[in-house]
């Protein structure tokens, strides 16, 4: 397929960097030779050395303490002389919130103030929030990144951002701010220290550093095979990708139950309004039982007593509808203790299709019609596509009856005066509702409501509907714990030897900070040539695993990295505030704990309770409080990295 009508798109298979990073590059060192001239150090440019700061993950802890971070790194003139700022998990947060803002370095203060106003308000757009996940759940790569992005992320950061990354190509190729770089990892070989896990998103590619395999951002999500584009797809949103690259927040049960939270906030607004168009009883029922489901699917992990969910479960399906769900569920109960935990979660799963199976009109309702309107672009070329009825038969064929109801309020009205009753979204099928078909609900396509609804009650029923489809497949995800799926460009690509990451059409990607809460393998690309790296850790627990993982990771494959005894590294309750680690190839590793005994002494403990990776909202005193500690850090270290910028660039004047 050609892009633009000219020449073919496919994957790019090189080690080196882009061409747009190369020149972006290009263009910050120049700045950054002002930024060492203001620290009275002079360089010539072609000698002027690759500094990285790196954040680590950490929730909301990461993105504040970035941003103090920042703020303190510009006002002592050490934020220009960085050419590369990258991040894992909560510090992706900060970066691509400050990255639509062109040359943010230069207003990095008044960014600091604005997004402490707006974590504190704790506002979000409940609405806007269920309508994109809705959205989302009709797509083929639905995953719980989507509900997480939507939902969770959005509202712990009071902001659903729908730009695109791409977006911030412009303010990243005039070398005013240092280069970015997101961080994340392949979840089926994340732990397992492959070259592919690590995947890379920067202003102009998203790519596999590893294998040599990139794609043009923009790209990321299209249909690749071969290393050729077969269809391209709309860009993923910003606040998609944070929830990509911040999903490892808690444990599996405490990013259930924020799920679970999160569900309920569909269908209540609508149950007083929707009359007798829908039998509420079923969703309920559905809903319900699925939760026990998943509750019972979480019990296999934590080991928990689980007679009573199968008490509800029976409860709930002892119904005829429902009987093969029931059996089911009586079978799994006299078997749970006797079978090993494969076996159970192998069970759950499949007591999840089978109720699905029960609730048939679920599958009938969201299932071939809506695919069928989708592919059709019904909405979009109504006449094109409708004239010779053949997508109305189409769909007659896949809702069983009333089909008398269809022909009257569909056919009739779409067929014989298609752009008066499509150009308010789907008015026809809305009058269809209104007739009194339960089922014709089924043709209400995504997005947005019609702006000319017939009746309230026909309107609560396309909430719900979509709903239902939510349930359904996020339901069936955390059963499967699937996470970030998204179309593979390295489908069946000739040229990359990774059978892990060839053979499958779809791919998952997760946060990197399951691997390494810090995205050292993107910045240690032999390419970036960087010489000195201030990595501030923001990571709760072990203040050292980040430098302890990446010294395996870097051994594995044959990465040079400074030498690190552990020694050093024993006083994980009470660190100081800096670490230098020196290489021999010239890379120098300056390493920052967000807390230590420094900027909180004796007081670390407290801090790390006090600022919990699943910590939820911040009062304004609590932002402040842990800003104040970033910026401490700062200020007490900040004559030591002076040192070792001006020694980083002597030696290579040397």
């Amino acid at each position: 397929m050609d892009r633009n009508g000219s020449e073919k798109v496919k994957v790019r298979l090189s080690k080196s960097l882009s061409e747009g990073e190369k020149a972006s590059i290009a263009f910050r060192k120049e700045e950054v030779k002002k930024g060492l001239a203001k620290l009275g150090i002079p360089s010539d440019v072609n000698k002027t050395p690759n500094i990285a700061v790196l954040g680590s993950g950490g929730a909301l802890r990461a993105m504040i303490a970035l941003y103090g971070t920042l703020v303190e790194l510009k006002k002592h003139n050490l934020l220009d002389c960085i050419t590369y700022l990258a991040g894992v998990s909560g510090s992706t947060w900060c970066m691509s919130t400050i990255y639509k803002h062109g040359n943010w370095t230069e207003k990095i203060e008044s960014l600091e103030k604005l997004q402490i106003e707006k974590l504190s308000q704790n506002k979000w757009n409940v609405k806007e929030a269920t309508s994109a996940v809705a959205d989302a759940a009709n797509e083929e790569n639905y995953s719980l990144t989507d509900i997480w992005s939507y939902l969770i992320v959005h509202q712990l950061l009071n902001e659903l951002d729908e730009t695109e990354l791409s977006s911030h190509t412009a303010t990243s190729e005039r070398g005013k701010t240092p280069y970015p770089i997101y961080a994340a990892v392949d979840k089926n070989t994340y732990n397992k220290q492959h070259e592919g896990t690590w995947f890379e998103f920067t202003p102009h590619e998203v790519g596999v550093p590893g294998l040599g395999a990139y794609v043009d951002l923009s790209l990321f999500g299209s249909v690749f095979e071969n290393g050729q584009l077969l269809e391209e797809k709309k860009e993923k949103n910003i606040c998609y990708l944070q929830g990509l690259w911040g999903s490892a927040l808690g444990s599996e049960r405490e990013i259930y139950e924020s799920i679970k939270d999160s569900l309920g906030l569909f269908p209540n607004q609508d149950r007083s309004r929707a009359g007798d168009t829908w039998d509420y009883q079923v969703v309920s029922t559905f809903y319900q039982a699925y939760q026990c489901i998943v509750e019972l699917h979480l019990r296999v992990v934590d080991g928990k007593e689980v007679d009573a969910i199968f008490d509800q479960l029976e409860k709930l399906l002892n119904t005829p509808k429902t009987k093969r769900s029931y059996e089911m569920t009586q079978k799994m109960r006299k078997t749970w203790s006797s079978s090993d935990a494969t076996k159970r979660k192998n069970d759950c799963i499949a007591l999840g299709k089978a109720l699905e199976k029960d609730f048939g009109v679920l599958d009938m309702i969201l299932g071939k019609p809506l695919e069928i309107i989708k592919e059709s672009k019904v909405l979009e070329k109504p006449l094109e596509v409708i004239k010779d009825n053949k997508v109305v038969d189409k769909i007659v064929d896949n809702v069983e009856k009333p089909v008398e109801v269809i022909a009257d309020k569909v056919v009739d009205k779409v067929v014989d005066k298609p752009l008066e009753t499509i150009k308010n979204g789907s008015q026809a099928i809305s009058s269809a509702i209104s007739s009194g078909s339960k089922r014709i609900g089924q043709l209400i396509p995504r997005g947005k409501p019609p702006s000319e609804q017939p009746t309230e009650a026909a309107s609560a029923g396309y909430r719900v509907l979509r709903f239902l489809n939510v349930v359904r497949k996020t339901y069936s995800c955390l059963l499967t714990w699937t996470w970030g799926t998204i179309n593979n460009f390295l489908y069946k690509c000739s040229g990359v030897d990774s059978p892990a990451l060839t053979e499958e059409p779809v791919i998952s990607l997760i946060d990197a900070g399951l691997a390494i809460n810090t995205p050292y393998p993107l910045i240690l690309h032999p390419e970036r040539n960087v010489k000195l790296i201030l990595s501030f850790d923001f990571s709760s627990g072990d203040p050292f695993e980040t430098l302890k993982k990446t010294v395996d990771y870097c051994k594995t494959h044959g990465i040079p990295f400074p030498r690190i005894d552990e020694k050093e590294l024993n006083d994980t309750e009470n660190p100081t505030d800096c670490y230098i680690f020196r290489g021999d190839n010239g890379l120098t590793v300056m390493h920052f704990p967000l807390f230590n005994k420094v900027n909180c002494p004796e007081k670390i403990a407290e801090y790390r309770d006090q600022f919990s990776t699943f910590k939820r909202n911040y009062t304004r005193e609590e932002i402040e409080k842990l800003i104040l500690a970033a910026k401490k850090n700062v200020i007490n270290v900040r004559q030591k990295i002076v040192e070792e910028i001006k020694r980083t660039v002597g030696s290579q004047r040397a």
